[in-house]
Protein backbone atom coordinates (compact mmCIF):
# COMPACT_ATOMS: atom_id res chain seq x y z
CA UNK A 1 0.00 0.00 0.00
CA UNK A 2 1.32 3.44 -0.87
CA UNK A 3 2.58 5.38 2.13
CA UNK A 4 0.44 8.40 2.96
CA UNK A 5 1.54 11.53 4.83
CA UNK A 6 0.48 11.49 8.45
CA UNK A 7 0.91 13.62 11.54
CA UNK A 8 -0.09 13.72 15.18
CA UNK A 9 -2.85 16.08 16.25
CA UNK A 10 -1.37 18.02 19.14
CA UNK A 11 -4.56 18.44 21.15
CA UNK A 12 -5.72 14.84 21.46
CA UNK A 13 -2.96 12.68 19.99
CA UNK A 14 -5.02 11.43 17.03
CA UNK A 15 -2.91 10.08 14.16
CA UNK A 16 -4.16 12.04 11.17
CA UNK A 17 -3.85 10.67 7.64
CA UNK A 18 -3.76 13.02 4.68
CA UNK A 19 -6.61 12.47 2.21
CA UNK A 20 -5.61 14.22 -1.03
CA UNK A 21 -9.14 14.81 -2.28
CA UNK A 22 -10.44 13.88 -5.69
CA UNK A 23 -13.47 12.92 -7.72
CA UNK A 24 -15.45 9.73 -7.22
CA UNK A 25 -18.87 8.17 -7.69
CA UNK A 26 -20.76 8.45 -4.40
CA UNK A 27 -23.61 6.08 -3.61
CA UNK A 28 -24.72 2.87 -5.30
CA UNK A 29 -27.68 1.13 -6.93
CA UNK A 30 -27.92 -1.45 -4.14
CA UNK A 31 -30.50 0.25 -1.89
CA UNK A 32 -32.88 3.14 -2.38
CA UNK A 33 -31.19 5.27 0.29
CA UNK A 34 -27.93 5.04 -1.65
CA UNK A 35 -29.41 6.04 -5.02
CA UNK A 36 -28.62 7.48 -7.41
CA UNK A 37 -24.87 7.14 -7.79
CA UNK A 38 -23.53 10.60 -8.53
CA UNK A 39 -20.21 12.34 -9.10
CA UNK A 40 -18.68 14.21 -6.17
CA UNK A 41 -15.43 16.09 -5.82
CA UNK A 42 -13.91 16.60 -2.38
CA UNK A 43 -11.04 18.87 -1.37
CA UNK A 44 -8.03 17.58 0.60
CA UNK A 45 -8.39 17.03 4.35
CA UNK A 46 -6.88 15.12 7.25
CA UNK A 47 -8.77 12.27 8.93
CA UNK A 48 -8.16 10.24 12.07
CA UNK A 49 -6.68 6.85 11.26
CA UNK A 50 -8.97 5.38 13.89
CA UNK A 51 -12.09 6.32 15.77
CA UNK A 52 -11.82 8.47 18.91
CA UNK A 53 -11.01 6.22 21.87
CA UNK A 54 -12.31 6.18 25.43
CA UNK A 55 -8.97 7.47 26.66
CA UNK A 56 -9.13 10.46 24.32
CA UNK A 57 -12.73 11.25 25.18
CA UNK A 58 -12.00 11.02 28.92
CA UNK A 59 -9.20 13.56 28.50
CA UNK A 60 -11.66 15.86 26.73
CA UNK A 61 -14.16 15.47 29.58
CA UNK A 62 -11.46 16.13 32.18
CA UNK A 63 -10.39 19.36 30.49
CA UNK A 64 -13.91 20.62 29.78
CA UNK A 65 -15.82 19.40 32.82
CA UNK A 66 -18.10 17.18 30.77
CA UNK A 67 -20.12 14.15 31.82
CA UNK A 68 -19.11 10.59 30.82
CA UNK A 69 -21.48 8.52 28.74
CA UNK A 70 -23.50 5.78 30.44
CA UNK A 71 -21.21 3.21 28.80
CA UNK A 72 -18.02 4.61 30.32
CA UNK A 73 -18.04 2.20 33.26
CA UNK A 74 -19.65 -0.81 31.56
CA UNK A 75 -17.24 -3.71 31.21
CA UNK A 76 -17.96 -4.36 27.53
CA UNK A 77 -17.19 -0.79 26.50
CA UNK A 78 -14.79 0.80 29.01
CA UNK A 79 -11.30 -0.24 27.85
CA UNK A 80 -9.21 2.90 27.26
CA UNK A 81 -8.39 1.85 23.69
CA UNK A 82 -11.89 0.89 22.66
CA UNK A 83 -13.79 3.52 20.65
CA UNK A 84 -15.96 5.76 22.79
CA UNK A 85 -19.66 4.90 22.37
CA UNK A 86 -22.94 6.39 23.50
CA UNK A 87 -21.93 9.81 22.23
CA UNK A 88 -24.61 12.12 20.86
CA UNK A 89 -24.02 14.15 17.71
CA UNK A 90 -23.62 17.36 19.77
CA UNK A 91 -21.05 15.72 22.05
CA UNK A 92 -19.08 14.51 19.03
CA UNK A 93 -19.16 18.03 17.57
CA UNK A 94 -17.92 19.54 20.85
CA UNK A 95 -15.07 17.07 21.06
CA UNK A 96 -13.97 17.80 17.50
CA UNK A 97 -14.00 21.55 18.12
CA UNK A 98 -11.97 21.08 21.29
CA UNK A 99 -9.47 18.96 19.32
CA UNK A 100 -9.15 21.63 16.62
CA UNK A 101 -11.23 19.93 13.95
CA UNK A 102 -14.72 18.83 13.02
CA UNK A 103 -16.79 15.81 12.08
CA UNK A 104 -16.34 14.46 8.56
CA UNK A 105 -18.86 15.39 5.91
CA UNK A 106 -20.65 12.37 4.52
CA UNK A 107 -18.95 12.73 1.13
CA UNK A 108 -15.52 12.96 2.79
CA UNK A 109 -16.24 9.86 4.84
CA UNK A 110 -17.23 7.82 1.79
CA UNK A 111 -14.27 9.01 -0.26
CA UNK A 112 -11.87 8.16 2.58
CA UNK A 113 -13.43 4.69 2.80
CA UNK A 114 -13.60 3.87 -0.92
CA UNK A 115 -11.17 6.01 -2.87
CA UNK A 116 -12.08 6.58 -6.52
CA UNK A 117 -12.13 3.03 -7.87
CA UNK A 118 -15.70 2.17 -6.87
CA UNK A 119 -14.80 -0.54 -4.38
CA UNK A 120 -17.53 -2.02 -2.20
CA UNK A 121 -15.53 -2.23 1.03
CA UNK A 122 -12.50 -0.28 2.25
CA UNK A 123 -10.16 -3.13 1.29
CA UNK A 124 -11.74 -3.85 -2.11
CA UNK A 125 -14.57 -6.03 -3.38
CA UNK A 126 -13.93 -9.33 -1.62
CA UNK A 127 -16.61 -10.34 0.87
CA UNK A 128 -16.02 -9.51 4.55
CA UNK A 129 -14.70 -12.07 6.97
CA UNK A 130 -14.46 -11.75 10.73
CA UNK A 131 -10.69 -11.93 10.75
CA UNK A 132 -10.62 -8.77 8.65
CA UNK A 133 -13.31 -6.53 10.19
CA UNK A 134 -15.29 -6.20 13.42
CA UNK A 135 -18.89 -7.18 12.66
CA UNK A 136 -21.36 -10.00 13.35
CA UNK A 137 -20.74 -10.07 17.07
CA UNK A 138 -23.78 -10.98 19.18
CA UNK A 139 -25.25 -8.43 21.57
CA UNK A 140 -25.71 -9.97 25.03
CA UNK A 141 -23.28 -12.78 24.27
CA UNK A 142 -20.03 -10.96 24.80
CA UNK A 143 -20.27 -8.88 21.65
CA UNK A 144 -18.39 -5.60 21.95
CA UNK A 145 -16.26 -3.15 19.95
CA UNK A 146 -12.60 -3.98 19.42
CA UNK A 147 -9.76 -1.69 20.42
CA UNK A 148 -9.31 0.95 17.75
CA UNK A 149 -7.08 0.11 14.81
CA UNK A 150 -6.46 -3.52 15.80
CA UNK A 151 -8.00 -5.04 12.65
CA UNK A 152 -5.58 -3.89 9.93
CA UNK A 153 -7.44 -5.84 7.24
CA UNK A 154 -10.20 -3.23 7.56
CA UNK A 155 -8.15 -0.48 5.97
CA UNK A 156 -9.11 1.95 3.23
CA UNK A 157 -7.00 2.94 0.19
CA UNK A 158 -5.67 5.84 2.26
CA UNK A 159 -4.80 3.81 5.35
CA UNK A 160 -7.89 4.69 7.41
CA UNK A 161 -8.94 1.82 9.67
CA UNK A 162 -12.21 0.46 11.09
CA UNK A 163 -14.47 1.90 8.39
CA UNK A 164 -16.36 -1.37 7.79
CA UNK A 165 -17.35 -2.14 11.35
CA UNK A 166 -16.47 -1.66 15.00
CA UNK A 167 -18.69 1.37 15.67
CA UNK A 168 -20.91 3.59 13.57
CA UNK A 169 -19.55 7.08 13.02
CA UNK A 170 -21.29 10.43 13.11
CA UNK A 171 -20.99 12.69 10.07
CA UNK A 172 -21.78 16.39 10.07
CA UNK A 173 -24.63 16.16 7.53
CA UNK A 174 -28.35 16.13 8.04
CA UNK A 175 -29.90 13.14 6.30
CA UNK A 176 -31.54 13.73 2.93
CA UNK A 177 -31.93 11.90 -0.38
CA UNK A 178 -29.16 12.22 -2.91
CA UNK A 179 -29.71 14.65 -5.78
CA UNK A 180 -31.30 13.06 -8.82
CA UNK A 181 -30.60 15.82 -11.33
CA UNK A 182 -26.88 16.58 -10.92
CA UNK A 183 -25.22 16.78 -14.35
CA UNK A 184 -21.90 18.06 -12.99
CA UNK A 185 -19.82 16.83 -10.04
CA UNK A 186 -20.98 18.17 -6.70
CA UNK A 187 -18.15 20.12 -5.06
CA UNK A 188 -17.66 19.46 -1.34
CA UNK A 189 -21.37 18.79 -0.65
CA UNK A 190 -22.58 19.33 2.91
CA UNK A 191 -26.06 17.79 2.78
CA UNK A 192 -29.41 19.47 3.44
CA UNK A 193 -29.61 22.74 5.38
CA UNK A 194 -32.05 21.27 7.92
CA UNK A 195 -33.43 17.92 8.97
CA UNK A 196 -34.44 15.67 11.85
CA UNK A 197 -31.74 12.99 11.61
CA UNK A 198 -27.98 13.09 11.14
CA UNK A 199 -26.01 10.62 9.05
CA UNK A 200 -23.95 7.81 10.55
CA UNK A 201 -21.56 5.70 8.51
CA UNK A 202 -19.47 2.58 8.76
CA UNK A 203 -21.49 -0.32 10.14
CA UNK A 204 -20.70 -1.66 13.60
CA UNK A 205 -19.66 -4.62 15.70
CA UNK A 206 -23.09 -6.31 15.76
CA UNK A 207 -24.15 -5.63 12.16
CA UNK A 208 -24.11 -8.41 9.61
CA UNK A 209 -21.85 -8.47 6.55
CA UNK A 210 -24.46 -6.93 4.25
CA UNK A 211 -24.43 -3.77 6.39
CA UNK A 212 -20.71 -2.93 6.40
CA UNK A 213 -20.49 -1.74 2.78
CA UNK A 214 -18.85 1.66 2.36
CA UNK A 215 -21.94 3.17 0.72
CA UNK A 216 -24.27 2.30 3.62
CA UNK A 217 -26.11 5.24 5.24
CA UNK A 218 -27.79 5.31 8.66
CA UNK A 219 -30.09 8.26 9.45
CA UNK A 220 -29.99 8.65 13.24
CA UNK A 221 -31.67 10.94 15.77
CA UNK A 222 -28.82 13.24 16.87
CA UNK A 223 -29.58 13.19 20.60
CA UNK A 224 -29.98 9.41 20.84
CA UNK A 225 -29.08 7.90 24.22
CA UNK A 226 -30.90 4.59 24.50
CA UNK A 227 -29.26 1.82 22.50
CA UNK A 228 -26.29 4.01 21.59
CA UNK A 229 -23.63 1.38 22.23
CA UNK A 230 -22.97 1.51 18.47
CA UNK A 231 -22.36 5.25 18.15
CA UNK A 232 -18.86 6.68 17.87
CA UNK A 233 -17.01 9.11 15.64
CA UNK A 234 -13.65 10.16 14.24
CA UNK A 235 -11.89 13.47 13.80
CA UNK A 236 -11.31 15.48 10.63
CA UNK A 237 -8.95 18.46 10.46
CA UNK A 238 -8.90 20.96 7.61
CA UNK A 239 -6.00 20.84 5.16
CA UNK A 240 -3.49 23.57 5.92
CA UNK A 241 -1.10 22.75 3.10
CA UNK A 242 1.33 20.89 5.37
CA UNK A 243 1.52 17.35 4.07
CA UNK A 244 4.93 16.27 5.34
CA UNK A 245 5.31 13.16 7.49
Amino acid sequence: MTSRPERINGKDGTILIYIPGGEFVMGSDEFSMERPPHLVRVSPFWMGRTEVSNAQFRQFLKQTGGTPTEYDMKALYDHPDQPVVGVTWDEAVRYCRWAGGRLPREAEWEFAARGNDGRTYPWGNTEPRKSRAVYGRIFGQGGQPAEVGTTPGDESPFGIRDMAGNVMEWCSDWYGPYPSDADQPLIDPIGPATGTKRIMRGGCWNFQATSVRSTGRWPTVPDIRSGAEHNGFRLVVADDGKTEH
